[in-house]
């Protein structure tokens, strides 16, 4: 367990720079949002000479709304960094196994000759890419409280429509989808991630197993995972036909229970082929 600890610690410290750089990015374009949006909705209500009577605000909140970080929530400069972020810690799953193949000195040959089973080297692997993930998160739900009490001391009170952090998760934006607010449905979507995780580190093992026909092999695990996340569709579709459909809370409680299938199974194959199959 202490060499677990020691790998994670090791692997945390290769990408903290640049992940601490990612998160400054992430913070500072959404400070920007919120002025963009400010600005942008702002012009618009001078432009409708908004504040000469009570009447024009009115009017003016008749056709626009009131302003709410809703709004900023769905900007181009606060949902970006956040997309960006995710797509590099998904380009970071095959970075993490890749640059020990060929990076200087081919530090794989040094991981391997430790005195600890490979799968040591494996779960810390996959601890480093959960620990991106929750910080993310971590982070975001940090910084959340901050942006929206800073937006709402900017925006003129008769325009502001208030509300906070639970609010927000809980409205039409990129948190119903990295912070669902259902219990059942954020363990649904976070395995999902997690089956991709190991997905892709089972593919990248069959790839340093067998080169070019590795390829070919992930290639075809995939689509068996893809066929086997499709059952619950295929039974109630063409076994039971029209007549019958599950409740959607069925759907995913099955959905998790292939899931679990589908991240047990890829561990075990993957203990497979560091065991048996992976060279350096």
């Amino acid at each position: 367990m202490n060499r677990y600890f020691k790998l994670v610690n090791f692997e945390v410290n290769r990408f903290f720079k640049l992940y601490i750089g990612l998160l400054i990015i992430v913070a500072i374009s959404q400070f920007v949002s919120l002025f963009a949006v400010k600005s942008s909705y702002m012009k618009l209500a001078n432009d409708a000479n908004y504040a000469s009577s009570m009447k024009a605000t009115k009017e003016f909140i008749a056709s626009y709304g009131l302003l709410n970080f809703n709004h900023v929530a769905n900007h181009a400069l606060f949902i970006g960094p956040i997309v960006i972020t995710i797509a590099l810690m998904m380009f970071y799953i095959f970075i993490i196994w890749y640059r020990d193949y060929f990076g200087k000195n081919t530090f794989i040959y040094r991981l391997f000759m430790l005195p600890t089973s490979r799968m040591t080297i494996y779960f810390a692997k996959a601890t480093t890419i959960l620990i991106m993930v929750l910080s993310l998160l971590a982070f975001q739900l940090i910084l959340l409280p901050i942006e929206i009490n800073v937006f709402q001391q900017i925006v003129p009170g008769e325009l502001l429509g208030k509300m906070n952090t639970v609010d927000l998760v809980m409205g039409p934006n990129i948190f119903q989808m990295i912070l669902p607010s259902n219990f059942v449905d954020f363990i649904f979507r976070y395995l999902i991630g997690m089956g991709l995780v190991f997905t892709l580190f089972t593919f990248i093992l069959l790839e340093r197993s067998y080169r070019w026909k590795g390829i070919l092999f992930g290639i075809l695990y995939a689509m068996a995972i893809v066929v086997l996340i499709l059952i619950p569709e295929f039974i109630q579709s063409y076994v039971f036909g029209n007549d019958f459909s599950f409740y959607p809370s069925e759907v995913i409680y099955m959905e998790i229970g292939l899931f679990i299938i589908i991240i047990t199974s890829s561990i075990l194959f993957s203990k497979y082929l560091l065991k048996n199959k992976v060279s350096v």
